[in-house]
């Protein structure tokens, strides 16, 4: 039997560890991998570097692995989280800031209206209107426009339009637009005044160029307008205010225009007559030409009537006597 087969299985172990060591110097050693290094969170690298001796107390130190992807939950997890105030508090907190601004900005006086700005106004004053509107002392928040100017519309026919504004912290503006009187309507021994539309309404002062009318009776109404609803009832329908201005030019000097239900619109005559011409604007140039033509005529037969008729052109009569 040779050699080889005599060698035991306990000395190639040994041999082979003889090799394997001799293999391992040859190489050098293995590293190992090392763990990534987590520094404190303020400190700088080259600070974490610098080791401090050690000391007699010191304790030994160990390195963890951890994996790149769990190092910022990591560091989030590092810290206790505080919360001072969450999201209920601070609906709270508003909530209660609002209140009282709200409450400041309602018991203040600075935000109560102390009087109004009147503006486009030439016959109504201020004072008046503050009267109907009641706004002093109120606060601006309680002040609702659209209803001032219902209040307005409704007792000044004067106003043929009327706005409302506020301005901060305690102004209220009222603008208007004032009817222009055109008829000075007499009758049971009281006047007012009328304008291009027939609305009626209070006088104040005196006017200049005014038309005068002395009624006997109530003339016809104009309709209701449709399209605003705080616009008053017209006194007079628009086909006789009409008919007042094209007529008013040939009222004879220190004469005044008359209005009888009956007869319509017409006036004395210095010559000792009334001559009446009814209500439709329509047939006036007509009217007055024919007029001018019987009175030639009448005066020449020498007859002088107390009444002429031209209410219907056509056919216009005369009456002597009462």
């Amino acid at each position: 039997m040779s050699r080889q087969s005599k060698v035991t299985r306990a000395e190639r172990v040994r041999e082979r560890r003889k090799k394997d060591s001799r293999r391992h110097l040859a190489h050098g050693p293995t590293r190992l991998p090392t763990a990534p290094f987590l520094t404190p969170r303020g400190v700088t690298l080259e600070a974490s570097m610098r080791r401090s001796p050690p000391t007699k107390h010191s304790m030994r130190r160990y390195q963890a692995a951890v994996a790149l992807d769990d190092r910022a939950s990591w560091r989030a997890a590092d810290l206790p989280q505080v919360r001072f105030f969450g999201w209920r508090m601070l609906s709270f907190l508003l909530l209660a800031v609002l209140m009282g601004a709200a409450y400041w900005a309602w018991t203040h006086p600075q935000f109560h209206v102390v009087q109004i700005t009147l503006v486009g106004a030439r016959m109504v004053s201020a004072e008046e209107v503050q009267t109907v509107l009641r706004l002093q002392g109120m606060s601006i928040f309680l002040v609702q426009p659209a209803q001032a100017v219902n209040a307005l519309r409704a007792h000044f026919p004067e106003f043929q339009a009327a706005s409302v504004s506020v301005a901060w912290p305690n102004r209220v503006i009222v603008s208007v637009h004032e009817r222009a009187p055109v008829i000075r309507w007499e009758q049971d021994g009281a006047y007012a005044w009328i304008d291009a539309q027939g609305v009626i309404f209070r006088p104040r002062g005196e006017v200049d160029g005014l038309i005068v009318v002395r009624a006997s009776g109530r003339p016809p109404a104009g309709p209701r307008s449709n399209q605003d609803p705080w616009s008053p009832t017209p006194f007079l329908a628009s086909h006789l205010v009409e008919a007042v201005r094209l007529l008013a030019p040939h009222v004879p000097a220190d004469f005044t225009l008359l209005y009888d239900p009956k007869y319509g619109l017409g006036w004395a005559d210095r010559r000792g007559w009334t001559v009446w011409f009814g209500e439709r604007p329509d047939q006036i140039e007509m009217q007055l030409r024919v007029y001018a033509a019987l009175v030639d005529s009448i005066l020449q037969r020498g007859i002088l009537p107390s009444l002429i008729n031209m209410t219907h052109p056509s056919a216009p009569y005369y009456r002597i006597g009462q």
